[in-house]
């Protein structure tokens, strides 16, 4: 699911962080910032101003404004209902650079805002893109314990009552962060990242059975908590019983993975069974995971030590 952002919206959460103030009429404010992924109909929610490569958010920087302020009206003119046939609905002058006042009124008969920041050029593209990648980006929700561990993004699923927030709660004692509990919100920033992070109604509590709802940052402090994380690895809690105690894989070399987002990522199944701790296991799960970026697979360096004594063992007898 992509979310919708009205320019209204997009001003009540970013206006101050973008320094950004009316220099047209305030109109316009219900039309939607999008980008295009779409074969054939690729845009950006935020570029410079380009009548080629047209933008939701056209950015005047200084170059630009250069060129416009050049051509006579005519050509302005011109130029601008060349911009009206994309997607452009919102034009953003930066620090110290600005519009004709023709086409000021242009924007405005096509009831397109313009706005001046106090940011100079790249900061305000940069900075627009990044926000705008956040909330433009599609996401999920998923039901699981979101963590820090070692560094890395770990999302703990289960079914419910499997014990997700409890092992939340010894993680957390043993130092590692809690980025959501119950309900974890997903979203591909990049096209090689899913980032996730808690619902604001759910953000800093834990449901643990027994005890409630518990208050991690008064509990453990601030520093027992993280925002947002990229997505590294999952790890599923199943209870182990007769029915399934077969079906784990023993070596661990072969290798799951679960979708998120359209992208894959490695999945860990762990059995829940009374005297393991599960703790421990996650951090190991964590530690090997870290283990494989770099290059190093146990399970497959154990199989070629066994392949070399079965050889050696046969050359010997032989």
């Amino acid at each position: 699911m992509r979310p919708s952002l009205t320019i209204s919206d997009f001003l009540k959460r970013y206006q101050q962080k973008l320094k950004l103030s009316f220099t047209s009429r305030e109109t316009g404010l219900d039309r939607e910032i999008k980008l295009s992924r779409q074969a054939g109909d690729t845009f950006d929610a935020a570029d410079y101003f380009n009548v080629i490569r047209t933008s939701s958010i056209a950015v005047v920087g200084y170059q630009e404004s250069r060129y416009i302020n050049r051509l006579d009206d005519a050509a302005q003119t011109s130029l601008f209902n060349t911009l009206f046939h994309g997607p452009v609905c919102m034009i953003i002058c930066s620090q110290g650079n600005h519009l004709p006042q023709l086409m000021l009124s242009l924007c405005e008969e096509r009831e397109i805002p313009v706005l001046q920041s106090a940011l100079n050029d790249s900061e305000l593209l940069d900075n627009t893109r990044y926000l705008l990648s956040h909330a433009l980006a599609d996401n999920t929700q998923q039901h699981g314990v979101y963590l820090e561990v070692y560094s890395l993004g770990v999302f703990i699923t289960g079914k419910t009552g499997v014990g997700k927030s409890e092992l939340a709660l010894a993680l957390i004692s043993r130092g590692h962060r809690l980025i959501a509990d119950d309900v974890t919100r997903f979203a591909r920033i990049a096209p090689d990242i899913v980032e996730g992070q808690s619902p604001q109604l759910l953000t800093d509590f834990l449901e643990v059975r027994g005890l409630g709802i518990v208050n991690v940052r008064a509990m453990f402090g601030a520093n027992s908590l993280k925002q947002t994380m990229p997505l590294s690895l999952i790890i599923n809690l199943v209870e182990l019983d007769r029915h399934n105690r077969a079906e784990f894989d023993r070596l661990g070399h072969i290798t799951k993975t679960r979708d998120i987002l359209g992208l894959e990522f490695p999945e860990v199944t762990l059995p829940v069974a009374p005297g393991r701790n599960l703790a421990v296991l996650v951090e190991a799960a964590a530690r090997n995971h870290l283990l494989q970026i770099s290059g190093y697979n146990s399970a497959q360096d154990f199989i070629n030590r066994q392949h070399q004594a079965i050889t050696l063992d046969q050359q010997t007898a032989g």
